[in-house]
């Protein structure tokens, strides 16, 4: 018969696992970002506070594949907390409304896009986190 500790640190790896494939997905996923094609867009919108939090920027783009246009967002890796307006302010400097992007479509369906391909460090941290957590929660079951 198994302990009330024994399914708690049972239920932590678990929960370390799954955040573990959850960081593997995410790596993935952005990394077949690196092999999609470039077209020209342009900002529509640079704004340094969005709708769903102060202190990350709306960056809004518009692009066009084969003959048909689109919109895109710059999207943050979730539970991304910014330290400060200065976060936003860099972001709507790099991308200021009007200026000119490369952004990178997916072939299969153009409408998703990105303005930055690879990896973002939030991605790793998933994924690390994860790992720590099962690595920890064997070893507290070891002990």
């Amino acid at each position: 018969m198994f302990s009330g500790y024994g399914i708690i640190i049972g239920l932590f790896i678990l929960a370390g696992l799954a955040t573990a494939i959850w960081g593997g997905l995410l790596l993935a996923r952005s990394r077949r970002t690196l092999s999609w094609p470039a077209v020209k867009g342009c900002i529509e919108v640079a704004e340094p506070s969005s709708p769903e939090n102060d202190l990350l920027p709306l960056i809004e783009y518009s692009y066009t594949v084969e003959g048909r246009t689109f919109r895109g967002r710059l999207r943050f890796p979730a539970g991304t907390q910014p330290q400060g307006p200065e976060f936003a302010a860099s972001f709507v400097r790099k991308y200021p409304a009007g200026s000119e992007v490369a952004v990178y479509y997916d072939p299969e369906d153009p409408r998703r896009s990105v303005l930055e391909r690879g990896n973002q460090g939030g991605d790793w941290l998933v994924l690390a986190l994860g790992l720590g957590a099962v690595v920890l929660g064997v070893i507290m079951l070891v002990l």
